[in-house]
Order: structure tokens, then sequence, then C-alpha cells
């Protein structure tokens, strides 16, 4: 079987947040922001040479399609303070007033305006875990182009990151 692999790694495929890590019951990173840049790359079919049956001409998909997907993803978490909803530590209340979460990690509080946070759906906020939550929706989203692997990395830093991979 041929495959045919595609990389998108594009200059404004980045978003920047605030995080930090939790390292084990007495340790955590203070909280601090990164420029976080993604890259994604797709294991397609043999997109043969010719006209096929579905009229592909030769490619999988317009690049166009993925990149707008992504783009618009990335936005979802530009400028947030990304933090993990499943740490047994991690406790949170709405302020009296209801606009500002109100979050305690063991000793410490913070208050942050709702529309700045986002709660993920994971129990630390790595690059790890950034990059497999990407992956699965990324996955979910091009499967109907009959993809057989993606893979997205997300580096925080250069030459610092971590890639996850679905087939």
């Amino acid at each position: 079987m041929k495959t045919t692999s595609l990389r998108l790694a594009k200059q404004n495929f980045k978003f920047s947040s605030a995080h930090f890590l939790i390292f084990d019951q007495k340790s955590a990173e203070m909280l601090h922001g990164h420029n976080y840049q993604v890259v994604v790359s797709i294991l397609a079919p043999d997109v043969g040479n010719d006209s096929d049956d579905d009229g592909k001409m030769g490619y999988m998909v317009d690049f166009n399609v993925l990149k707008k997907f992504i783009k618009a993803r990335l936005d979802v978490w530009d400028e947030h303070v990304l933090l993990p909803k499943n740490h047994p530590d991690m406790k949170c209340i709405s302020s009296s007033n209801n606009k500002n979460y109100e979050v305690t990690f063991r000793d410490r509080f913070y208050s942050f305006p709702k529309e700045e946070v986002i709660w993920l759906n994971c129990s630390n906020t790595s690059v790890e875990q950034l990059s497999s939550i990407l992956a699965e929706e990324f996955f979910k989203e091009f499967n109907k182009y009959g993809i057989a692997k993606l893979t997205v990395a997300v580096e925080e830093t250069r030459g610092q990151s971590a890639a996850t991979t679905i087939e």
C-alpha cells in the first residue's frame, strides 16, 4: 500500500496561553505563558496520479480546508489561561458577581475573568496533554478525508515539544 504524508506547519498555527505544570504532590510551576507553535502531519491513502472515482486528481484535500480548521481551533485557546479540570487539587467556584472563577490550587488562590479561562478535560496542561487533545479533535474532523494517521506536535519553546499520533 502506498501512502502520502502531508505536513502543515504554518507560521500562524500558534496560540499564546498561560498555564502551570503540576509535577507531584508538593511542587508545581508558577503561572506563566508560552507562545505555542503547532505542526500537524497527516498520513493519507494513496492519492493516485489521475482522476479517480472521487475526482481528486492526485490530491487528498485542499490544504485551505485543513488550514482553516486548524487555525480556528487554535484561536480558541489563544490569549487564555488554560487550566486542568481533572486534577484533584484544582478547585473552582464562581465569584459572587458570577463574572470570575475563584480558583484554588493547594495553597494558591487565583481570580480570573470567566471569559479568559478555558477548562481542559485533562489532569495537567502539559504539551503532552495539549497535543493529545488537539490530535483527537483534528483526527475526528479530518477522518472524513480518509486519513490513515495523524500526528500533532505542540512546541512550547523552540526545541521543546511533544507530539501525539492517532491511527
